[in-house]
């Protein structure tokens, strides 16, 4: 499952909140990525969530929108039903970074990485570049004989050359005949105008030996009849051991 939560955002974020982690909690994901997570004080929502399903968490700090508190952080966030081996934090460019965690499942290893490419719409070079990166370095994993997943917000549709790099090294699980717009100009909290509006700039991709068996989109209504967050969440089954 991958869902950019929107952060602190909006008069109401402890109570989007709530409506994310009861969101999370139906669907039971083994693995989850977040974008836009928060962490201020010392404490984040990736460990709030954590705690709150029982699932190993890890965050990292990225280039992010800014909060209006200059307390709060936003970054990237995994969470996992199995234990985390190891954890990384990958820099591509522009302050944008991608975070991995190996997880041990059986006698292999899965790589699940999580990013938010640049949102501006005059970065496309840096989102190339950005996807670049985030291919070689599944490239290296695969070679290893690892399974990769990476799930997070690419900020470019499907049929943008921008993903190219990383379609040529990876499939998209999406398994819906709908297009599966995540950046949805139904959503209230979207500003009217945004050029990704209507577009699936959500994903989650993963190696050829990895097969999804569904897919779809969840964080429509969850929140008092209003959805948790500015983006629809992806889910995708997808069979790992």
């Amino acid at each position: 499952m991958t869902w950019n939560v929107w952060g602190r955002f909006g008069d109401h974020w402890l109570r989007r909140q709530r409506a994310i982690a009861e969101t999370v909690r139906a669907q039971r994901p083994d693995f989850l990525a977040l974008q836009e997570t928060w962490r201020s004080d010392g404490q984040s929502q990736t460990d709030q969530l954590g705690f709150e399903l029982g699932m190993s968490s890890v965050f990292a700090p990225s280039r992010m929108p800014r909060d209006p508190d200059p307390d709060v952080r936003l970054g990237l966030g995994i969470l996992s039903r199995f234990p985390l081996r190891a954890v990384e934090q990958h820099t591509l460019s522009t302050g944008t970074v991608a975070l991995r965690a190996e997880i041990r499942l059986g006698e292999d290893s899965l790589h699940f990485i999580t990013s938010c490419l640049d949102w501006e719409e005059d970065h496309q070079r840096e989102r190339f570049a950005q996807a670049s990166s985030l291919a070689s370095l599944v490239s290296e994993l695969k070679d290893r004989g690892d399974d990769v997943v990476v799930a997070g917000d690419l900020n470019a549709p499907p049929d943008c050359p921008e993903l190219d790099p990383l379609l040529a090294v990876l499939d998209d699980c999406w398994q819906q005949v709908y297009d599966g717009v995540t950046y949805s100009s139904h959503n209230p909290y979207l500003g009217h105008g945004e050029w990704l509006e209507d577009q699936r700039i959500d994903y989650i991709l993963a190696n050829d030996g990895l097969v999804p068996t569904d897919s779809r989109l969840v964080g429509f209504d969850e929140d008092h009849g209003r959805p948790p967050s500015d983006h629809y969440a992806v889910v995708a089954d997808v069979p790992v051991s």
